[in-house]
């Protein structure tokens, strides 16, 4: 995707939509280096957004590790942040937002607006309270109700690593 931009002449290459510091820290991940954790942190969604753009699984699942640690959901950004999670298919924020829907059903109702929720996301919802009214332990052969970490975790055991999402879609 990278190499698309420059063509067969190596002219200058204007990039708009994202920053230089988060197009630097892209850059240096692609070629072996780590982005620090606090850069990771403070530019996670522009990391997220420039990962995805140029479709680097890893680095956009490492990025959204960091928002979704260094974030805490309310019900004032609930709807955003799955939104968001949606839009850029972030399996682990979805999962956090769905949990905090399943959890805080009384805050919720009347505080948030589902004009926007996506329907597709319905079952998300019935999976995240399903998860909570049983537990989280439940049956490890489960994929249907298993958490997205486990789900990585498994695929990882299989050899597959991080080359997927570890989603359920």
């Amino acid at each position: 995707m990278l190499a698309e931009l420059f063509g067969e002449e190596s002219a200058a290459v204007t990039i708009n939509d994202i920053k230089a510091d988060v197009f630097h820290q892209m850059l240096w991940y692609v070629y072996g280096g780590t982005v620090p954790e606090r850069l990771m942190i403070e530019y996670a969604k522009d990391i997220i957004d420039a990962a995805d753009k140029f479709s680097i699984v890893n680095l956009k699942l490492k990025a959204e590790a960091a928002y979704v640690e260094s974030t805490r959901i309310t019900a004032n950004n609930v709807m955003d942040n799955l939104l968001y999670a949606d839009a850029k298919n972030l399996a682990v924020l979805k999962e956090a937002a769905m949990d905090f829907l399943a959890s805080r059903g009384g805050e919720v109702i009347g505080n948030v607006s589902f004009a926007q929720f996506p329907p597709q996301l319905v079952s998300d919802l019935l999976v995240a309270t399903t998860r909570r009214n049983e537990g989280d332990s439940g049956n490890d052969n489960n994929f249907t109700t298993m958490r997205v970490s486990e789900l990585r975790r498994k695929l990882n055991e299989k050899g597959l690593g991080m080359s997927v999402d570890g989603s359920r879609e």
